[in-house]
């Protein structure tokens, strides 16, 4: 029998949101405005990462650390919503931010930001403020 070798290795690039560059996520199914969001994000300097929905979008924020993910949220309780929860638990320092069709009231203590399709970039801008 071989000898048994003691130890292991992972390398990894594990990094919290805001550590050297900026990293964001859009997860829409829509091509047009996820084109249009990432090419905002660019122009403000983030790296972005585009992807076309928001359980997707959970495994790049954690691999990723971006410092803001935005998922598209077709009705409340939708596939966004959830991964948008799930998000805020696993991955607090990443800003999360919906966009919706509707106008939608979150509690003032939300965690999530949510926005009006077609995104206002300038309501969007403000939200990066900080970031």
């Amino acid at each position: 029998m071989p000898p048994m070798q003691a130890g292991f290795s992972i390398d990894a690039d594990i990094r919290p949101p805001g550590q050297g560059d900026r990293r964001a996520v859009v997860a829409d199914d829509d091509p047009g405005q996820r084109d249009e969001l990432a090419r905002h994000l660019t122009a403000r300097g983030f790296t972005v990462t585009k992807l076309s929905s928001g359980f997707e979008a959970l495994t790049v924020i954690g691999a990723e650390g971006p410092a803001v993910a935005l998922l598209r949220r077709h009705r409340p309780e939708d596939e966004a919503d959830r991964a948008a929860a799930l998000a805020c638990m696993l991955y607090p320092r990443t800003r999360i931010i919906l966009t919706a069709a509707a106008p939608d009231a979150q509690p003032d203590n939300s965690p999530v930001t949510v926005l009006t399709r077609p995104v206002d970039l300038d309501l969007l801008d403000r939200c990066l403020e900080g970031l």
